[in-house]
């Protein structure tokens, strides 16, 4: 029987050929070889779509050997739930383990080895939008394609991708998509997070220092974030509606006003997200408001939020629809 596949569902097989299939639609097309005598396979399979950038897990019941081609448009951002695994990739080769992320980078000759216990959980990221995000960041188009350097994340970065994939996978838990405002904000801060916590081909030139950005450019983005914040504008739209550097502007912010866009942003989020618990109906929730103004970890804006105004979301939503 053939399984379809749909977003944030789950799929077993016993059948190779089925599992194949399956898989190639959610990364690209591979062929899997089986390490000693089998006669059939388990596969697991299971995509979470929250923004457009889905984790995709994936559990084979013995160990296979996959030969990726090329490799094509695609990036993976690949931990090991479980197990270790063995890469090797445009001449170069790797291993991780349990606990472990491997970058997998596009456009390379990619073989991949998975041990019995091998459980992978992977961030499969828009190369386009990654690449129009490093652009972003240094304020000219990129002129090759993004390489990350082919080793595990080190150990002052992997919690940190931890941490932010447990995220992911929490929003996705309840199934459907996020509004637009939360999405482009948890897609900006996955792809500045990659983009500066392992080493690629623009690394050290994101880590140059820039010049700040004219106090003039500064107001002016001020100005647009003011008056976007509730709607879920990015710090990176505003730079790019300026024509100026995200580098740039950050270094404007904090000579002109010793804080950063993103900062600032966050407290004209934190007052918009006020003002729209402070109106609250019958049918406003703590949620819905946070993803719908751009926060994407709901904890994290509680925190904030008692910290800028002394109570919780709940109490001024209460309060709200009491009066």
């Amino acid at each position: 029987m053939h399984h379809e596949f749909v977003s944030n569902d789950f799929v077993r097989t016993r059948h190779l050929d089925e599992a194949i299939d399956a898989v190639g639609r959610v990364y690209c097309p591979h062929k899997v070889a089986p390490q000693g005598p089998v006669r059939n396979v388990d596969a697991e399979l299971a995509v979470i779509h929250v923004g457009d950038q889905p984790i995709v897990r994936l559990r084979y019941s013995t160990p296979v050997r996959i030969d990726a081609g090329e490799f094509p448009n695609l990036l993976l951002m690949m931990s090991a739930v479980s197990g270790a695994a063995s890469v090797v990739q445009g001449g170069r080769s790797s291993s991780w383990r349990a606990g472990q992320t491997m970058p997998l980078s596009p456009g390379l000759s990619t073989t991949l080895g998975f041990d019995r216990a091998f459980a992978q959980s992977a961030l499969r990221v828009e190369i386009d939008r990654l690449e129009s995000m490093c652009a972003r960041w240094l304020g000219h188009p990129l002129e090759r394609s993004i390489r990350f350097t082919l080793q595990p994340f080190s150990q002052a970065f992997e919690p940190v991708w931890q941490d932010a994939m447990r995220m992911v996978a929490t929003l996705g838990a309840a199934g459907g998509r996020i509004p637009q405002g939360a999405s482009a904000s948890l897609d900006e801060f996955l792809l500045s997070l990659i983009l500066h916590g392992h080493p690629h081909n623009y690394a050290e030139e994101l880590a140059h220092p820039v010049r700040a950005a004219a106090p003039r450019l500064v107001i002016a983005a001020e100005a647009l974030l003011r008056e976007r914040a509730a709607s879920g504008t990015t710090v990176s739209e505003v730079a790019a509606e300026l024509g100026v550097s995200l580098r740039s502007l950050q270094s404007g912010f904090r000579a002109s006003r010793q804080t950063t866009p993103s900062a600032f942003l966050r407290k004209l989020r934190l007052d918009a997200a006020r003002r729209a618990l402070s109106a609250a109906t019958e049918t406003t929730s703590v949620t819905d408001v946070a993803l719908g103004i751009g926060f994407t970890h709901i904890g994290r804006f509680g925190a904030a939020y008692k910290a800028a105004f002394g109570e919780t979301p709940v109490v001024t939503l209460r309060r709200s629809r009491r009066h």
